[in-house]
């Protein structure tokens, strides 16, 4: 779905001496996916809509960001019981809150092909730290990039109401598996 390919920040939104390259991701070989639990289930889903906006050089990753938005009414696990629930008020509420997203505020080297994205995860108009560990290999023009994180869904007001009795548990990993191209 072409509203899912990456869509690349100008050189000149960001500054000239500050851009660094482009990435513009392939939505057939990505995933912005969730796991937890719930009533001692595990569970996987991910989102079918989302955009990024990437600009990433592993040699200047003072000048690297990203932003990615995710619709969060596109939230799927294959279990409708489970899904349906997702859209309402005590949870994302995507009548008052149909995006959620997440902002680089910089981006470190933790080892070779190894980073932590330190960013900004907004959902429901709650914004909190959020520190994404991954792993990031760049063969030519195409790089792949792994990496999960770990949040305590109530921070963002996530299974309010009847759903704070516990039975779903209240951390949920974000996983993100990314395979992009450097836009030319």
């Amino acid at each position: 779905m072409a509203a899912l390919a990456l869509l690349t920040i100008p050189a000149a939104a960001v500054g000239p001496e500050m851009a660094a390259p482009g990435w513009i991701v392939d939505p057939a070989a990505s995933t912005l996916g969730y796991a937890g639990v719930g009533n001692s289930e595990s569970f996987e889903g991910s989102f079918s809509k989302w955009s990024a906006q990437i600009n990433f050089d592993p040699a200047h990753l003072d000048q690297s960001l990203a932003k990615v938005t995710i619709d969060t009414g596109s939230a799927s696990s294959g279990d409708p019981s489970r899904d349906d629930p997702l859209r309402e008020g005590s949870w994302f509420n995507i009548g008052a809150f149909p995006n959620a997203t997440f902002t680089t505020n910089g981006i470190t080297s933790t080892g070779p092909n190894a980073y932590v994205a330190d960013g900004t995860l907004t959902i429901k108009g709650v914004s909190k730290p959020v520190k994404l560990p991954f792993t990031l290999t760049i063969d030519g023009d195409t790089a792949k990039m792994k990496g999960e994180a770990q949040i305590d869904r109530t921070e963002w007001g996530l299974g309010e109401g009847s759903w704070q009795d516990k039975s779903v548990d209240p951390n949920v990993t974000v996983k993100v598996d990314i395979t992009a191209t450097r836009a030319s």
